[in-house]
């Protein structure tokens, strides 16, 4: 957790979920509580949950502050820049340094709209490869920073991070998984690799039956990225999904999928399209349970994942490869924070 989530770029808000002043939202990053919040002077920051009183928690859930922090605890009141304001009979206690006691911040910056975190104070602002998917996420979809979220869905998953990242990194499985897809021609559905990053591309519809014709409209347009280390998104005309998967512990992960619309609605063709992914999704759930509980059977040892990598066909695993290689690398080059 410290050697990856410890020092990766978490999405934690989208900027639309921060509109005013005042407004924030607390949640969980990397197995860190966090909250972040936007102040008076329209700077979005981000702070760890806890007051530096006696570890309460200071925020819960969505909403919106006048000017202050307050925890629930013992009233002590922080400002929302982080600096503590206000200490209950701190004149009749022992003087109190104030300028001690401000809150722990995190370290933030804007990313496609999205407000982004890490936890890794030595860390340098977002690297290139950040920047580098930014960029081509907004070359595709250059709304994305004024979408809002229309649809929400979460679910904790007896299954490894690890594990649902990889099933996503490859449409090997999709003609055999996803039905409602209908028919892949894999030739044209690349898998490019980056810098921390891949994306699978569009395909083109093969033979396809009445029920499946939606889906491959939507297949068409659709492209489909990974980020390093837990996030996956997908853009697909005027409508962008993001998945969060947060580990909880070594086999269970609560994954979060937001849906966001450049109207802020859910007219009825995007809830089909919703619903479309809704089932792909739990289609995989299966999948990756089944993996999680196959992984402690002491008859399977270990696979072998089928590449081709000169053609960047999308049936390839190599995109599979390539996240194996960053996750050793992560875990074994870095020292605990």
């Amino acid at each position: 957790m410290d050697a990856i989530f410890g020092r990766a770029w978490l999405p934690v808000a989208h900027g639309t979920d921060l509109a005013e002043p005042g407004s924030y939202l607390a949640t969980t990053a990397g197995g860190r509580n966090i909250f972040v919040v936007r102040g008076e002077d329209g700077e979005i920051r981000a702070f760890y949950n806890v007051c530096q009183h006696r570890a309460h928690r200071l925020l819960e859930g969505v909403g919106r502050l006048n000017r202050t922090i307050t925890c629930p605890y013992h009233a002590w009141t922080y400002d929302l820049q982080g600096a503590l304001r206000g200490v209950p009979n701190g004149k009749e206690a022992a003087a109190i340094d104030r300028s001690c006691f401000g809150l722990a911040p995190v370290q933030t910056a804007l990313f496609a709209g999205f407000v982004t975190g890490c936890f890794d104070d030595d860390g340098d602002q977002p690297p290139a490869n950040l920047r580098e998917i930014e960029s081509l996420l907004l070359r595709d979809h250059p709304q994305l920073p004024a979408m809002r979220e229309v649809r929400r869905r979460e679910a904790v998953l007896e299954a490894n991070w690890k594990n649902i990242i990889e099933n996503y990194l490859e449409c090997y499985h999709c003609g055999v998984v996803h039905p409602s897809f209908g028919n892949f021609d894999m030739s044209t559905w690349k898998h490019l690799v980056g810098d921390g990053w891949s994306r699978q591309g569009r395909v083109q519809p093969g033979p396809m039956t009445k029920t499946s014709a939606m889906a491959m409209s939507s297949a068409c347009r659709l492209s489909a990225w990974w980020q390093w280390s837990n996030i996956f998104w997908a853009l697909e005309a005027d409508t962008f999904i993001a998945v969060f998967h947060e580990p909880l512990e070594p086999g269970r992960a609560l994954q979060t999928r937001l849906v966001y619309a450049a109207s802020g609605e859910e007219d009825a063709e995007l809830a089909a399209f919703n619903e479309l992914f809704d089932r792909v999704f739990q289609e995989d759930v299966s999948i990756v349970e089944s993996i999680q509980r196959g992984y402690a059977s002491p008859g399977y040892r270990g696979g072998a994942l089928i590449e081709q990598p000169a053609a960047r066909a999308g049936w390839s695993e190599r995109g599979i490869r390539h996240f194996q290689d960053l996750v050793r690398g992560a875990v074994g080059n870095q020292a605990p924070l």
